[in-house]
């Protein structure tokens, strides 16, 4: 049986997935000219932006396990919203097939700046969430700019989302 801790570390990533997925899908509705909306402030265009959050994922995998999900040499510019969601979704489970199972205490130590760096699982894990947020985030703000209306993405709206799944 899992333990309390696992079951809240897998619920949130559960959120982390599905929030990524609920902007994806919206922002795979937007035309061109919208996704290359910018604003002081925030990490850029939409679509990059989103590139960005997804990669990241595959990266904080890698760092924990050791691999991707994906092949290096993907096409991440010209990706698709569509193909976007479908990288977004595999990397989004595995993050959560691995979040709450991760030893937060093993070190890894590496090189940054050629300078030695360390840093710990937990770390990575708790980057995966925050990083989504953060970016989610901004983009909402890109959105808002547009006069999009984006969908609520807090821990309630998934509740809510959850609730009408049952």
């Amino acid at each position: 049986m899992e333990n309390h801790q696992e079951i809240l570390i897998d619920k949130m990533f559960e959120y982390n997935l599905w929030a990524n997925i609920q902007l994806i899908e919206l922002c795979g509705r937007l035309s061109e000219e919208q996704l290359a909306v910018e604003a002081e402030g925030v990490f850029g265009k939409i679509h990059p932006t989103l590139v960005h959050l997804v990669q990241a994922e595959g990266g904080y995998l890698n760092r924990v396990t050791g691999s991707r999900p994906w092949a290096d040499d993907l096409d991440w510019d010209s990706m698709t919203m569509q193909d976007l969601l479908e990288m977004a979704k595999l990397s989004g489970r595995q993050l959560l097939a691995i979040a709450s199972k991760t030893d937060p205490t093993v070190r890894h130590d590496t090189q940054l700046d050629g300078q030695p760096w360390h840093f710990f699982n937990w770390t990575v894990v708790l980057q995966a969430l925050y990083h989504g947020i953060e970016h989610r985030t901004q983009i909402k703000f890109l959105l808002t700019k547009l006069g999009v209306v984006h969908p609520d993405l807090d821990a309630w709206d998934y509740r809510d989302w959850l609730a009408k799944q049952e």
